[in-house]
């Protein structure tokens, strides 16, 4: 077995900060309550339409077996049934584009308040 040098063993403080600023996770921006709920997906809309009849016809099935057999509902259903999904879907997403135009995040929101603010002030 070779032997390790001094150097490959040895921790300084510059290699321990660097270790810990790689490791230290990056902070989480804050998620805007009021903002609009992304489109859900062909197999979401699928999955909501079909849950409860799933659970009525397997009352003892966990919350994971009833994700598996509605996944494996969605790969036998045929390409007419899921384009009825996709349709859904495309609607959805227009959906969440007309909200998002009409959205406004409270942040740019206080901004133009105080933009306004000032250009009143100046009059």
């Amino acid at each position: 077995m070779p032997k390790a040098t001094a150097t490959a063993t040895k921790e300084t403080p510059a290699r321990k900060a660097k270790a810990v600023a790689k490791s230290a996770p990056k902070p989480r921006s804050k998620k805007d309550k009021n903002a609009p709920k992304k489109a859900l997906s062909a197999y979401l809309l699928f999955a909501n339409a079909n849950r409860q009849r799933i659970r009525d016809e397997n009352p003892d099935a966990s919350f994971g077996e009833i994700g598996k057999i509605l996944g494996a509902e969605w790969k036998e259903i045929s390409e007419a049934d899921k384009q009825k999904y996709v349709a859904l879907q495309e609607k959805e997403k227009e959906r969440y584009a007309k909200d998002m135009k009409s959205y406004k995040p409270a942040a740019a929101a206080a901004e133009a308040e105080v933009d306004e603010d000032e250009e009143a002030g100046d009059e």
